[in-house]
């Protein structure tokens, strides 16, 4: 079943990528994924519902299980291996087909041509980050609200878009592992930087 939700989803996409979210059909969309009208409604209610995805497809259930039980046990707060996990947990997302890596940037970039699209994101892309934050939270045994995860997070995933944008625009000159692990260590320097001056 999560098979077939996550290739509705793909698909969707990619036509969405190609054509603009109105250029094409449910019909042409089950065509494309090797479904009918009917199965499609068993997944999804929209359309629109069925580009932006599952909630938790966003991360591969098995990844997500090996980052919350990475945590050095007996630790207080912040683990003191929690950037590495979180570049791990990216590392391992990077490391599924290329294709769809690929596909999704390019969906990405047509969502910000199409209003409704833009307003479906807008909507979900908070509620998403939000969860994950909550996850990581979890994992740390602090609130959501403790700021180092905020800016973990959102660094790592304004790293992740970076990458994807270089990687597409650079015809695959080096791998998405490698470039992710640049832009972290350039991160990582920056940060060991003093941050007042005598």
């Amino acid at each position: 079943m999560q098979r077939t939700r996550l290739a509705i989803t793909r698909c969707s996409r990619e036509l969405t990528a190609e054509h603009g979210f109105s250029g094409f059909t449910i019909e042409e969309l089950c065509s494309r994924v090797g479904i009918c009208r009917r199965t499609f409604f068993n997944y999804f209610p929209t359309k629109l519902d069925a580009v932006f995805g599952h909630i938790e497809d966003g991360v591969a259930a098995e990844t997500l299980e090996r980052f919350m039980a990475a945590r050095p046990p007996g630790t207080i707060g912040i683990s003191p291996t929690l950037l590495a996990d979180l570049v791990e947990l990216v590392l391992s997302q990077l490391r599924r087909d290329e294709q769809e890596i690929l596909s999704a940037h390019g969906f990405f970039e047509a969502v910000h041509r199409e209003p409704e699209l833009l307003a479906k994101l807008v909507q979900v892309g908070p509620e998403r980050l939000n969860l994950f934050i909550a996850q990581v939270a979890k994992r740390e045994g602090v609130p959501p609200s403790h700021p180092a995860l905020g800016m973990a997070v959102h660094m790592i995933q304004f790293a992740m878009h970076q990458v994807v944008q270089r990687y597409a625009a650079a015809a695959h000159k080096t791998s998405l592992e490698a470039e992710f692990l640049g832009l972290m260590r350039q991160a990582q320097s920056l940060f060991t930087q003093p941050l007042t001056l005598p």
